[in-house]
């Protein structure tokens, strides 16, 4: 195969991110300026269907703009309502100060260090509310420091400040829900009526000042189907290392939602074009690389076919655990001996390289150790299911005792998604399915529902030590 055959996910991993052009077909464009003169409204009438709108969120939009507060829908939500998709989040911004914004709801508390938000208590729900925020670069100035990494963002502004100081364009749109209008100052309708994926003002400086920018950009371009426009990608191509800047738990967030929008496949695409994969997950880039570089390309063509596989298993509903998805990302890597080791005719038992492997990236992405042991067992526990002879040998090779294990569930899940994205194992995945549904009610293994997680600061998790 020549370098002008090589697919383009290929010629990712082997020539490297370009800033240029995106090595994913057509993932960037040359977009025309959709952002109105600085200052300009733009309002634009769309009545979004009631339905579609969280009830308790306008329960508080009601209440603040009763009390005399500006209150309106922002992000996520407005973004997912123009692409025709149901919000999971619905976050408010307003005018009241997070204290005041207590005052008002007793169901309240305010989080925050680096911006604080009031959060509202419902029963199944948190409601974030959060104040107008002066623009970054702002405070930076005044900081005289130099440094573009926000790490205080707690000076108050005006609506128009709030919405210049946000990421990207689309991301950027205010709801009047009493009016049934979007504000918009940025473009944002326009840009999400294109399907572009545009920073607000200089993208450079929007990337670092919090580079799990470049992460959202790359996993919203996969997930609403859009391409990135050409200065907005060479930033993100540009200053793609300082992701390692931000809080580690942050990069885990994005990889993980990633997953939760049901494109994982074409955000691991983007990923190796942009070159990102290479500074989250160098272990698993190396080794795909070197395969690839010996000709053997089987092992990444069956990691983008599983990805896809999970994408459709997402997008009927199913839903993953963290430790399912890193098991999807990570198995490769895994449970493949080292090349020196392969090379001396000897290898190191599974479950120590496995536990070795692991421990360099759950310190990068702070995975918890729960979490990082639960991927070792699923990925160690695969290439057992693939014993497909008689009940009597599967029994002597402990598979009555690995059907009753906490972590079965998982990875019979796991599992399901390699046979139907490669066809093979497929008997083998059958009988253990069967072996799983004969359980005893009181022997089975817990469901795999991922748990939840409430809006609010997180505490810092225990590292993953292996074995």
């Amino acid at each position: 195969m020549t370098a002008s055959d090589r697919p383009p996910y290929l010629r990712a991993l082997l020539e490297g991110p370009d800033e240029d052009s995106a090595s994913t077909g057509d993932a960037v464009v040359d977009a025309a300026p959709t952002v109105p003169p600085p200052g300009e409204l733009r309002e634009i009438p769309h009545a979004f269907p009631p339905d579609l709108l969280d009830p308790d969120a306008v329960k508080v939009i009601r209440r603040l703009t009763e009390a005399g507060h500006e209150a309106y829908l922002v992000g996520g939500c407005v973004r997912d309502l123009l692409f025709d998709l149901r919000p999971k989040d619905f976050d408010i911004v307003t005018s009241a100060l997070p204290n005041e914004v207590r005052r008002l709801f007793r169901n309240c508390r305010i989080i925050g260090r680096r911006f604080r938000l009031a959060h509202v208590y419902f029963r199944d729900k948190v409601l974030e509310v959060a104040t107008f925020r002066a623009p970054m670069r702002e405070q930076d100035e005044a900081d005289g420091n130099g440094e573009l990494l926000i790490r205080d963002d707690n000076v108050f502004g005006t609506r128009e400040q709030d919405v210049m100081r946000r990421d990207l364009t689309i991301n950027a749109l205010l709801y009047d829900v009493a009016r049934g209008v979007i504000l918009d100052y940025v473009g944002g309708v326009a840009d999400a009526e294109a399907r572009v994926i545009r920073t607000i003002g200089d993208p450079d400086i929007r990337m670092q000042e919090d580079p799990i920018r470049i992460l959202r950009v790359l996993r919203l371009a996969a997930r609403l189907g859009c391409r990135v426009d050409r200065p907005t990608w060479r930033a993100a191509v540009r200053h793609r290392e300082r992701i390692l800047d931000a809080a580690r738990p942050r990069v885990l967030e994005d990889l993980n939602r990633m997953f939760l929008g049901g494109a994982a496949a074409p955000a691991f695409d983007l990923m190796l074009a942009s070159g990102v994969l290479e500074i989250v997950l160098p272990e698993l880039h190396a080794h795909l690389r070197r395969r690839a570089e010996a000709g053997d390309v089987e092992e990444l063509e069956a990691l983008r076919a599983v990805l896809r596989a999970a994408d459709r298993a997402r997008r009927h509903g199913r839903e993953f655990t963290t430790a399912q998805r890193l098991a999807l990302l990570l198995a490769p890597l895994l449970l493949t001996p080292a090349e020196d080791e392969q090379q001396a005719g000897h290898t190191t038992a599974p479950a120590e390289r496995a536990t070795e492997r692991m421990k360099p990236i759950a310190a990068r992405l702070a995975i918890s150790r729960r979490d990082g042991e639960r991927v070792r067992q699923i990925v160690l526990s695969l290439p057992k299911l693939l014993v497909t002879n008689g009940a009597r040998r599967s029994r002597r090779r402990g598979g009555g005792a690995l059907v009753r294990r906490s972590y079965f569930r998982e990875t019979l899940e796991v599992f399901g998604l390699y046979v139907g994205a490669t066809g093979d194992g497929r008997e083998a995945w059958e009988r253990w399915s069967r072996r799983l549904a004969a359980l005893p009610a009181d022997e089975q293994p817990p469901a795999t529902t991922p748990r939840t997680t409430r809006r609010r600061r997180a505490r810092r998790p225990r590292r993953f030590a292996g074995a």
